[in-house]
């Protein structure tokens, strides 16, 4: 039964709009949130206590995909590639920001298990302090299959190791180590590791030069001639 044919059977009399979401029966507004995708969920959840309570409590919809930054100034959490960004308020604190985005993670990965998950670490001071949230927030750690590992400085990440992951099915590991160059371009030198059987420490290993522009992460080209021109991202703020 798709959604208008369930609103239909619930026979409203009123024809009036109601103002605002918040204002209609509970069983419709589960019924419109249960047929949104995931962007569109986190949306909602953002409008009042009603609605987040209510996301809260709907089975997940499964996630592959997430990518994690984290920043002096607050961090950011893309999901199938949807941004959120966790702004650190005037007053507020940075553990605030990843206490909000970790109250997302646990809702989207209950089983902590991942496909994908991709951190960035601008900072070091901002990277500790998102290990000693993970391991109050985390029961356990997330099970991985690949992992992608970014930072301008990545020896200090690479001898601390991220011990909040459970690398046992691991099929692939990536160290980018970035470098800010003019224009908004940071070279990024990729380190790539490959187990040579899943589960076994024998791996291969490759090293490539990559460049992007801030803003534009997903694109990673050989030379930073072949980079797009700028674009202005939109993010969803929280």
């Amino acid at each position: 039964m798709n959604l208008e044919k369930e609103l239909s059977d619930l026979k409203i009399s009123s024809s009036e709009i109601p103002p605002n979401l918040c204002d209609l029966p509970v069983e419709i507004v589960q019924m419109i949130v249960k047929n949104l995708d995931l962007p569109r969920r986190v949306i909602i959840g953002r409008v009042c206590k009603t609605l987040r309570e209510l996301v809260g409590r709907m089975e997940p919809l499964r996630v592959n995909d997430i990518k994690i930054t984290v920043g002096s100034e607050g961090c950011e959490m893309k999901i199938e590639g949807y941004p959120i960004k966790y702004k650190t308020s005037e007053g507020g604190t940075l553990e605030e920001s990843l206490n909000k985005m970790f109250d997302d993670l646990l809702h989207f990965v209950p089983d902590f298990q991942l496909n994908t998950i991709s951190f960035r670490y601008n900072h070091i001071p901002s990277y500790k302090l998102f290990r000693s949230v993970f391991s109050k927030r985390v029961s356990q750690p997330l099970t991985i299959h690949n992992l992608f590992i970014k930072s301008f400085r990545i020896l200090e990440l690479c001898i601390a190791g991220p011990d909040y992951l459970n690398r046992k099915l691991l099929s692939v590991l990536e160290y980018h180590s970035m470098e800010q160059l003019d224009d908004d371009i940071i070279k990024v030198k990729v380190c790539r590791i490959k187990p040579i059987e899943i589960g076994k420490k024998a791996f291969t290993s490759e090293i490539t030069s990559k460049y992007f522009r801030e803003g534009q992460e997903d694109v990673y080209v050989d030379e930073p001639e072949l980079l797009p021109p700028r674009e202005q991202s939109s993010l969803y703020a929280r």
